[in-house]
């Protein structure tokens, strides 16, 4: 009975031998070793890249308008606001009519001052016409009957004196037929010199006179015309009319301000700076003037993109703000999109030296480990430690040089530190990235998931303990 039970007992000591912790060691111990042969880490990398340093002294300040690009629009005269010929907005040029008073009495005033210049300037042509035919052939005639009443006279004094001599006439008639002669003889002078002053034109005298009063005259017109252009008020520069403040009906005094036209082709980014760094810049120096609520642009981005607009420096002041004691420093920048507002505040930033093919990589992927600087570069799938000398930083970018590091070789800026050489690591993608965030977030759900115990479970004591 004993041998009976001994011979079906061996058989299953046997299978459980096999099945035993030898069998799981050797399971455990190939997937150990399948395990050893593909271990990595996994670091996140950006390439190196080659850029331009740039030096510059930076600020903020605020966009001003040149001030022969600013116009206030203020009537001459006193007038009755007419039409608006202009709506707010709208682009005008020099001289163009913005806003025109009433011109009825002005209208008036110059109507009366031309009849007035143009009465004087008739008078004056009237004064230099020489006599017509008729008038001439008049004054001509006159002198023919003078020189009859001579020839008359003569005669009759002709016929007197044998008379005289014989005493047969007085003496008092032979007198009167003398005074006779005389004055015939006057009269004949009297015509040829009316002829002649007829014929020879005005006197010089009397044109100076008449041309003076219509100078004056015309000086009377010129006013008037004057008063009258000035209501109507004109655009005094090409620009935008930026405001306007009067409306038809509206009666407005003297040096009263409705309105302004703005020019922004061109504007000034003044800017505040320390009178150290102001003492290092130069008129002419290259600056770039972007909107301050814009973002700085990353080393190497295209600057058309990054909002900044070329400028240069034009001013630089000599009165320091006795409050902060810095020094007023204005760029001119064109301006012709209007990219620039008035008033807008802006950041300036002038270019002191400029560097080009400089190779940086990005400020995380520097180590210090205590012996310098460390840089971990991708190269094959492995890890290669180099020792870099760090310049200059910017925009979370550093340069480095005296290595053999190259444009585009990627360096760990992420999970690699204190990483040995030569050791084999992996990229990460977006992909895996996102599928980490997806499984912790489906974690979290399954934890969300399970059912909470309703009480806490009591130990249970074990026997012998």
């Amino acid at each position: 009975m004993r041998w009976w039970c001994w011979a079906m007992l061996l058989p299953l000591l046997v299978m459980n031998w096999g099945c035993g912790p030898h069998g799981e060691s050797a399971e455990k111990k190939d997937e150990k070793s399948a395990g050893k042969g593909e271990a990595h880490v996994t670091v996140h990398a950006e390439p190196a890249r080659l850029t331009t340093l740039t030096a510059s002294i930076d600020g903020l300040g605020r966009c001003e308008a040149i001030p022969d690009h600013v116009a206030t629009l203020t009537p001459a005269v006193e007038g009755h606001v007419h039409a608006l010929l202009v709506a707010q907005g709208e682009v005008v040029k020099k001289g163009q009519p913005i806003v025109e008073l009433d011109p009825t009495v002005a209208r008036a005033d110059l109507a009366e001052k031309a009849a007035t210049r143009d009465g004087l300037k008739a008078s004056l042509t009237l004064l230099k016409s020489l006599p017509r035919p008729e008038e001439s052939r008049a004054l001509e005639l006159a002198v023919e009957l003078a020189k009859v009443g001579v020839v008359q006279a003569q005669a009759a004094l002709e016929r007197l004196r044998p008379l005289r001599a014989s005493h047969e006439v007085s003496e008092q008639l032979y007198f009167d037929a003398e005074r006779a002669l005389e004055h015939a003889l006057i009269q004949q002078r009297t015509a040829e010199a009316q002829l002649k002053v007829t014929l020879i034109g005005p006197r010089a005298e009397a044109v100076a006179e008449s041309e003076g009063k219509i100078k004056t005259a015309d000086a009377a017109v010129a006013f008037s015309q004057a008063h009258l252009d000035y209501h109507t008020i004109h655009a005094p520069i090409d620009g935008v009319l930026d405001s306007l403040t009067c409306h038809p009906g509206q009666t407005i005094a003297v040096g009263t301000s409705i309105g302004e036209v703005v020019d922004t082709r061109t504007v000034y980014a003044a800017v505040w700076l320390p009178s150290r760094s102001a003492s290092q810049v130069r008129v002419g120096q290259l600056a770039r003037v972007m909107p301050a609520n814009l973002h700085e642009p990353e080393p190497g981005a295209p600057e058309a993109g990054s909002g900044a607009i070329a400028g240069k420096v034009a001013f630089i002041g000599r009165v320091a703000d006795p409050q902060t004691g810095n020094l007023p420093i204005h760029v001119l920048v064109d301006n012709p999109k209007g990219s620039l507002t008035i008033d807008e505040s802006v950041r300036v930033s002038i270019i002191m030296e400029e560097r080009k093919g400089v190779l940086q990589v990005p400020t995380a992927a520097i180590l210090d480990l205590g012996e310098g600087p460390v840089l971990i570069v991708v190269r094959d799938g492995k890890s290669a430690v180099l020792h870099p000398e760090v310049g200059s930083a910017q925009g979370g970018w550093v340069e480095v040089k005296g290595t053999d590091l190259k444009e585009g070789e990627l360096v760990v800026v992420e999970g690699g530190y204190n990483l040995p050489k030569d050791t084999p690591v992996k990229l990460a993608s977006a992909k895996d990235e996102k599928d980490e965030g997806k499984g912790e977030a489906k974690e979290g759900d399954a934890k969300k998931d399970e059912p909470e115990p309703k009480g806490k479970a009591e130990p249970k004591a074990e026997a012998g303990k």
